[in-house]
């Protein structure tokens, strides 16, 4: 696995970002395919949000963390009342099919969000390095843009490290992500898991590699939105 730096993350996340005209839905204003975006990676067309249910799977667990400005947190502190969609990733990371999508996808959300205000104000987005040789609070500073791009404003989106190895552990045992060994010289080799949590700080869905696609985080999400407002299938 190759060590990126964080200009070179920047641009790697830069060539994954998938096409703006999936903020409109299942499918583009003009009806358009995943395929005729320019994305034939997931051909299907995923479902409407809210016309199907999303079970809780666990509860999304608790841990102390610091965010880029070196502040004390909690997880549940994060999540708060907030629809979440948490990645777990190193910065250093280049393997395109890791990190840097991950990113990607959640960049992709964002602008998403940016689009819908009612998705914008019920969402955060939360990235949790587990590479505590490498991600200190400065680096996580340059790694997520911020919440305003010009006059837009959209969700925020928060960067966080855990303080302590045993901490870090715990965490990853609770949420089931898979993280190999960590040490100095390089980033830890991981499965890509990505977790949608609701106001209730219930897990709803964990996307891998397999289906990872902004399309369906973005239905999922609203589908969150319609069953907070009563709307169920």
């Amino acid at each position: 696995m190759r060590i990126a730096t964080p200009a070179a993350l920047t641009l790697l996340v830069a060539g994954l970002l998938v096409p703006a005209a999936w903020a409109h839905g299942p499918r583009g204003s003009s009806g358009s395919t995943a395929a005729d975006l320019g994305y034939p990676r997931f051909d299907y067309q995923p479902p409407a949000p809210g016309t199907y249910q999303l079970p809780a799977v666990k509860p999304a667990a608790d841990g102390q963390v610091v965010d880029a400005t070196g502040t004390p947190r909690r997880l549940h502190e994060l999540t708060g009342d907030r629809i979440v969609v948490l990645s777990f990733i190193s910065t250093r990371c280049s393997d395109a099919h890791g990190c840097p999508l991950a990113t990607a996808v959640l960049h992709q959300l964002r602008e998403v969000a940016a689009r819908d205000p009612a998705l914008a104000r019920r969402l955060r987005l939360v990235t949790l390095s587990f590479d505590l040789a490498h991600d200190t609070p400065a680096v996580l500073a340059r790694f997520v843009p911020p919440a305003r791009n010009g006059k837009t404003q959209t969700s925020p989106w928060v960067a966080v490290v855990p303080r302590s190895e045993s901490e870090l552990s715990s965490i990853l045992a609770a949420y089931g992500q898979p993280v190999g060994p960590r040490v100095v010289e390089a980033p830890p080799t991981h499965l890509l898991r990505v977790y949608l949590i609701d106001a209730r700080r219930q897990i709803r869905n964990v996307y891998g590699l397999d289906f990872l696609d902004p399309r369906l985080l973005a239905n999922d999400a609203r589908t969150l939105l319609l069953e907070e407002q009563g709307r169920r299938p």
